[in-house]
């Protein structure tokens, strides 16, 4: 009797706090428009969040948020932009304040990668990927920082990748931007540990996004394809560990594992591993950036 009198306590305190954020404040999700990012606005708009969604332009981004207000009744502000270029975060939160928009809960989600030799890359290529996955990330938790620490309860949720946990021959930047993302929200989690803000970051493996991705998949053998899951999925799984405060998120078994063993297998051994997978992509890569759901790859969600 006692411990589902517990259960039941626990569950209207988390349903007060739901409604606190609900009330109050919006939820601002980076590239909203597809893949796992629009699974976490579909998921948040199911919970009844009002919704900040930002995208690069001419993805479809409105047709998602005219979904969301018809279907589940919240209030949806789209803002599109390239968060690579050097202005537009701050311009984004001058837009913000125009609107008289606070945020209760800010998910990091927008990120690019891809598969390239280093000594070859594009100098752009690789700006680009630092650009959003770090500047662009930090700088915007850095401008709404105040006003989430502001907040009852609030929330940051970084999109990181399984990719953190290992260097990655091939990504080589990519898996070390997703390594800052790690390291910068343990961090500013501790920082921020006596403020109501309580952040966590999400480290998701592949998932089937698009008939590119799947074709990809496929050539990186029967683990990916255990280990892949839905954007659905993984957005359910993202919001109920970060309601309810966990620190790091690693979805899927699969997953967890490949975590743990790279923590205890040495470079000498997962190094080459790793390359023969991701040099298969060399000839026939295809970068995306549309949120998170670029990732096609095993080890490097």
């Amino acid at each position: 009797m006692l411990p589902m009198l517990l259960m039941m306590i626990l569950r209207s305190l988390r349903r007060s706090k739901v409604v606190a954020l609900q009330q109050h404040n919006y939820t601002l999700i980076t590239g909203a428009s597809s893949g796992l990012g629009r699974a976490l606005a579909y998921a948040c708009a199911r919970r009844g969040y009002n919704l900040v969604l930002v995208s690069l332009p001419g993805e479809g981004l409105e047709a998602v948020a005219a979904y969301l207000r018809r279907h589940y009744g919240v209030v949806v502000h789209t803002y599109e932009t390239d968060l690579t270029r050097q202005s537009a975060v701050y311009e984004l939160h001058a837009w913000m304040e125009r609107k008289a928009i606070t945020v209760g809960i800010l998910i990091n989600n927008a990120g690019i990668g891809g598969t390239r030799a280093f000594d070859t890359a594009p100098p752009d290529y690789l700006e680009r990927i630092i650009g959003l996955n770090i500047r662009a990330l930090a700088l915007l938790t850095r401008l709404l920082a105040p006003q989430l620490a502001a907040c009852r309860q609030a929330h940051i949720l970084n999109v990181s990748s399984v990719a953190a946990f290992a260097p990655i021959p091939f990504k080589t930047v990519y898996p070390a931007s997703k390594a800052f993302v790690y390291t910068f929200s343990l961090a500013l989690r501790h920082e921020l540990r006596r403020t109501p803000v309580k952040v966590s970051v999400l480290h998701p493996g592949p998932m089937a996004t698009n008939t590119d991705v799947n074709s990809r998949l496929g050539t990186h053998g029967i683990l990916a394809r255990w280990s892949t899951l839905s954007t659905g999925q993984v957005a359910e799984i993202a919001l109920r560990g970060m309601f309810d405060g966990k620190a790091v998120i690693v979805p899927g078994l699969i997953n967890k594992i490949a975590r743990g063993l790279m923590a205890i297998l040495p470079h000498a051994i997962t190094l080459p591993l790793v390359a023969l997978i991701f040099s298969k992509e060399i000839k026939n890569t295809t970068d995306h950036e549309t949120g998170t759901d670029y990732r096609s790859e095993w080890l490097a969600g």
